[in-house]
Parts: C-alpha cells; sequence; structure tokens
C-alpha cells in the first residue's frame, strides 16, 4: 500500500530525471515584479543545479538556486541581489514542476512576485497589478 501512495512520486521524479538527462538543462521563462518595476529572467535546471534570476531595466539582478531534483510543489529559496540585498522567495509550483509562482520579500521591505514556465502574470495574480513597495 505504501508503495501505491509513492508511485506518482516516483513516477514524476523519473519523468523529472529523464527530462534533464535527454536535454542536458530545462529553461523557462520568469516574469514578474520586484517592487514596482519589471522584472524578467529565467529558471534554469541542470542534474547538477537549479537557478532562477530576475533582472529589471535599471540594471538589478536578483538570483537564487535551488535542488533541481526536489519534487515538492512548493519550496523556500534565498535570493541575492546585485544591490547588496537578500531575500526569501517562496515558490509553489505545477504538478509538473514545470511552470509556478514565486513571492517573496527583499532584506529592505521590497516585494517581489514572479510567474515561470507556462503561466502569464494574469492568471497568477490577476489583470490588475497593483503598485507593491
Amino acid at each position: 500500500m505504501k508503495l501505491l501512495t509513492q508511485l506518482p512520486k516516483v513516477v514524476l521524479f523519473s519523468s523529472l530525471s529523464f527530462l534533464l538527462v535527454s536535454c542536458g538543462e530545462v529553461n523557462v521563462p520568469v516574469s514578474g515584479y520586484i517592487g514596482s518595476e519589471r522584472a524578467l529572467g529565467n529558471a534554469k535546471a541542470t542534474m547538477e543545479a537549479g537557478t532562477f534570476e530576475a533582472s529589471t531595466v535599471d540594471g538589478l539582478e536578483c538570483k537564487g538556486s535551488y535542488d533541481p531534483l526536489d519534487t515538492a510543489i512548493s519550496l523556500k529559496m534565498d535570493v541575492s541581489c546585485n544591490d547588496g540585498r537578500k531575500g526569501l522567495l517562496i515558490v509553489s509550483r505545477t504538478p509538473d514542476l514545470m511552470s509556478g509562482t514565486a513571492i517573496g520579500k527583499l532584506s529592505d521591505g521590497t516585494r517581489g512576485e514572479f510567474v515561470f514556465g507556462n503561466l502569464t502574470f494574469e492568471q497568477a495574480f490577476g489583470a490588475s497589478k497593483t503598485k507593491i513597495r
């Protein structure tokens, strides 16, 4: 019985591992906001590392890393920015682990909201973007 409850995780892990091995890496787009500024970037996974990065037009770059073989739907990711700020993102992924949302806050209180993969910002956070600090 225990095997039956773990079967979906085994299949998902096997599928993810196959995808990473066959492609070498998986790269998906990231879009959202850091404070009130639009930010774009990507999330990349290889068998060795997972990275998440987003940049604004004004040159702010924030990056984090995660375990690419972790099959959890939600995870926490420490981030650091090129202006010295640090923060934490809470990432929520779709069951296929290829899309999702990330919300967080930097050390000065600035919020970040992102989508990645096939989700649009409007699908995840609604059509009207309210100004966030």
